[in-house]
């Protein structure tokens, strides 16, 4: 409900006379009400924002000015509501008053008060995070650095606290304002990480500081290499001697998180495995599936982000997602590896190294592990040479029998660390130095995963997850083994544990290959996972543990293929119950949330892989079922049109795959199916979710393009629609480029090409609006089946309209012609391409030929290039042979006879 302009005068007047009021949690609540409402994005009371508010700033102002004021409950008031003013968004707050606000600020530097001397820090801090540098700062940035330095000791830990974030905040989004003052800060920042050496027990301020000191090298080691100026390289490398072992040491763990954890620890010894529970898991989230170009294989993400930060956390065994002083340490030695390299990292670390590994304090053991592990991506190759040593080292430590002298946090570093030297264990292997390490490897895994603590049981199930995935198909002879483990591990596993297990038997499938399907092994573990799927989906289908069971069925569906259909029957029903289940309890509920759909998203991927790897089959396994046969397509409409983009994605990509492996199945219900998908295209892309639900579905109505052949009958209807939302996608929309979503504008120039295979004239009359786009989609395409359909499309569509290229208004016809022999060339791109794109264009000649079996499309092009040729004349041609780098024009001239 938003104000009157009468009623709004006085709240006005009420909430700035509050700011001076001398009851801080009214005041507080005042200085809160007034931020969110004057800069409020979504203008919540429009009589309050501060456009409409010309008292506010200068009463906020005459509050902070000491020469004008001196309440300080009104400075209290005031400097609180502009640091909330300024977390929210400064740009809001006029140019002007920002630059009368900022010498106001920097004089508060030296106010006696801690509380306004944090608060300032703050407000500039959030205004420099928001991205945004009055220009009065820029005026008085000296002023401002000269201030940092003063309140670097002051005796407040707070205080403190506050000027290494400003200066991290500085360093991550204004790197080039400190870098006159580079080398005394590096030493400020050394020495406040240094916080911990100084004392053995630290309060939690203290610690807080040494915390926001230690995550200015991660941000340095995070920086662009553009911003990483010598000097700065230069002088951090000069202090490495003294910053890794302090890095080191402030990876042990304080004495308060020791007793906690030696508490947890004593819980957990009594706990029955059995009466572990999920609670206090983390939340699980589905990974959707996008189909097509850049897909990986149709299981990446979403966009949204991958699951590095749940990686993270695992990496150094927290439990919780929150950053400390161990995890800011852990993760700038790791960035620092990888910035600088073995040369200035090793002789600093590993006398270090020999002191903690050999210590008798437990503690000093287990971080000396971790900063072993942090530094294997950096500096891996010259850590080779030492992995003779340090390999029987860990393996010995994750054997020993548990105890109450062992600690499970020894074991859960020991199992991370080994997994991340896994490809040197692979590297013994394959050359025959150690051909046992793999197998002992596993051994040891699967013995931990007995263990009753469940943080060793979640280590170790992710370090042979990491195992897997590096040794692929070296695994096979040791399948059996891992199979029979990981099935006696799922009854006695539940919450994290049990998720663990899941993500390990997918990642199986997807590394190790065919193999996971041979012989008896799918009835070792599938008919346990459909045992435990079906009794958990009894109790809760929206049970979220039920998530990775389900992603993990899917990968094991399409890797084993047929040797799935003995359980594709059990599994496309329960699939179709969760689905059924789910929507009926969401239909009651009043605004669920994203992740309530995920059940529904899940079932319906695992649905699709069984689609996929059934293949032509999966028409009969759908008529078996009694129970379904009859309202798997009512349902895939449902799907299709369903409230949730992410329903809608999943049901796109099963949608494709029918198509391409069931096609008899959709006919009946082609023409509504087909509006399914090009009404998808309608959704406003404004998030990544909607990037990928346009990539699904234009790859699906491709697939249906493939099945129609040469009938243009069921896409007649549709496809003028159709090509405006292509069109879009190709050229843009508007101010916003579509088609840099990755893979929309492989799978555009793909259901082009292979709409035009159906009826060229569907694709034809347009060419002169989209022909540039097209060519550039063109060239992006890494599917073999789909670059030839593209391909020979654009044959079929420029020559129903030779004049095409001549109508391109935006463009000269020379420019047209040079896109498409570049979309031509990517034919002939090798696949080691290289980063210097120039020198491959125009240093020696390393054009691959034109793939032997597609010769008959070769043939075609180059009768193209040469129609094309003939029609525009010698002039225009040799215009565009002067566009061509040397090596493209050798291409055309040794391969397509120009």
């Amino acid at each position: 409900m938003s104000l009157e302009s009468e009623i709004a005068k006085h709240v006005k007047e009420v909430l700035l006379y509050g700011l001076s009021l001398t009851h801080t949690e009214l005041r507080n609540v005042i200085s809160s009400v007034i931020a969110d409402c004057s800069v409020s994005a979504d203008a919540v009371q429009p009589y309050l924002s501060i456009k409409n508010w010309p008292e506010l700033m200068p009463t906020l102002l005459h509050n902070l000015d000491p020469k004008r004021t001196q309440n300080v409950h009104a400075i209290h008031g005031s400097i609180s509501t502009v640091k909330k003013m300024m977390e929210d968004d400064p740009d809001e707050i006029p140019t002007p008053d920002l630059d009368n606000l900022i010498p106001l600020l920097l004089q508060l530097f030296h106010s006696p008060d801690e509380a306004i001397r944090v608060s300032t820090l703050q407000s500039l801090a959030a205004c420099l995070a928001f991205g945004l540098v009055p220009s009065a700062l820029v005026l008085q940035f000296s002023t401002y650095l000269e201030g940092l330095s003063q309140l670097a000791t002051d005796p407040s830990m707070q205080v403190q606290k506050w000027v290494c974030r400003s200066i991290n905040t500085l360093l991550e989004h204004h790197a080039q304002y400190i870098q006159p003052q580079w080398e005394s800060i590096c030493q400020f920042m050394l020495q406040s990480t240094m916080k911990k050496q100084q004392q053995q027990q630290l309060c939690d301020d203290q610690i807080d500081v040494a915390a926001e000191a230690c995550e200015f090298w991660l941000i340095f080691g995070s920086l662009d290499e553009m911003l990483l100026t010598t000097p700065m390289l230069e002088t951090v490398q000069r202090i490495l001697p003294q910053l890794i072992p302090i890095l080191i040491n402030n990876m042990v763990y304080s004495y308060e998180q020791r007793i906690d954890i030696q508490a947890q620890n004593e819980i957990e010894s009594q706990v029955e495995l059995n009466n572990d529970t999920t609670q206090g898991m983390k939340p699980v989230f589905h990974k959707a599936k996008t189909k097509g170009q850049n897909s990986n294989d149709g299981t990446n993400n979403d966009g949204n982000g991958d699951d590095d930060d749940d990686d993270e956390d695992d990496d150094l065994n927290e439990d919780d997602n929150e950053w400390n002083l161990r995890k800011y340490a852990g993760a700038s030695l790791d960035t620092l590896a990888n910035l600088y390299g073995p040369e200035p990292i090793l002789p600093n670390l590993l006398p270090s190294l020999q002191l903690g590994l050999t210590s008798t304090d437990p503690w000093v053991q287990e971080a000396s592990i971790l900063a072993l592990g942090a530094v294997a991506e950096g500096c891996r190759e010259e850590m080779y040479t030492h992995m003779n040593q340090l390999f029987p080292y860990l393996m010995n430590l994750l054997a020993t029998p548990e105890s109450p002298q062992n600690l499970p946090q020894v074991k859960c570093i020991c199992a991370w660390t080994a997994s991340r030297y896994a490809d040197w264990a692979v590297n013994e292997v394959e050359t025959g130095s150690q051909g046992h390490l793999l197998a002992e490897m596993t051994e040891v895994f699967l013995k931990r995963l007995e263990d009753k603590n469940r943080k060793v049981q979640v280590a170790c199930g992710s370090a042979l997850g990491e195992l897997m995935e590096t040794a692929g198909d070296l695994m096979a002879p040791y399948l059996q083994e891992v199979y029979l483990a990981l099935v006696f591990a799922m009854p006695r596993y539940q919450g994290r544990s049990l998720v663990i297990i899941f993500d390990t038997l997918g990642i199986m499938a997807e590394y190790c290959g065919s193999a996971i399907g041979e012989n008896d092994l799918p009835r070792i573990y599938i008919p346990p996972m459909l045992a435990l799927w079906n009794n958990m989906s009894r109790q809760d289908p929206t049970n979220r543990v039920l998530l990775p069971l389900m992603e993990s069925l899917a990968c094991i569906c399409v890797t084993c293929s047929m040797n799935f259909q003995p359980f594709a029957l059990e599994t496309f029903e329960t699939s179709m119950a969760v689905i059924e289940q789910v929507q009926l309890m969401l239909a009651t509920t009043d605004h669920p949330d994203y992740g309530d759909y995920d059940p529904i998203i899940c079932a319906t991927d695992l649905l699709d892989a069984l689609c996929e790897g059934m293949g032509t089959n999966f028409a009969s396994l759908v008529l078996s079922s009694s129970r379904y046969n009859q309202h798997f397509i009512n349902v895939l409409h449902l799907l299709c049109t369903h409230d949730s983009a992410g329903v809608r994605m999943s049901a796109l990509a099963l949608l494709g795959d029918l198509a391409r492996n069931a096609p008899a199945m959709i006919e009946p219900a082609l023409p509504q199916l087909i509006q399914d998908a090009i009404c998808n295209l309608d959704a406003t892309l404004d998030e990544d979710m909607h990037a990928s639900l346009y990539t699904n579905a234009v790859w699906a109505i491709g697939e249906i393009c493939v099945k129609c052949g040469e009938n243009s009958a069921p896409l007649e209807p549709y496809a003028p629609a159709l090509m405006q939302h292509l069109i879009a996608m190709l050229m843009g929309n508007g101010t916003e480029r579509v088609s840099s979503v990755p893979g929309l504008a492989e799978n555009s120039a793909a259901c082009v090409g292979r709409l035009a295979n159906v009826n060229p004239m569907f694709v034809a009359p347009d060419l002169p609006r989209f022909l540039l786009g097209w060519t550039d989609g063109l060239s992006r395409i890494l599917d073999i089946d789909e670059k030839r359909d593209a391909f020979t499309g654009l044959c079929n569509a420029l020559y129903a309209n030779p004049q095409a290229i001549q109508q391109v208004e935006a463009s000269a016809p020379d420019v047209i012609i040079t896109s498409i022999l570049f979309a031509i060339t990517s034919w002939h791109i090798p696949a080691d391409f290289p980063d210097d794109i120039n020198t491959f264009l125009n240093g020696d000649y390393n054009f691959r030929p034109f793939p032997p079996t597609e010769a008959a499309l070769g043939n075609r092009l180059t009768q193209l290039i040469q129609n094309i040729k003939s029609s525009v004349g010698g002039d225009v041609w040799k215009v565009v042979e002067n566009r061509l780098p040397v090596n493209v024009r050798r291409l055309f001239r040794e391969v397509y006879q120009l």
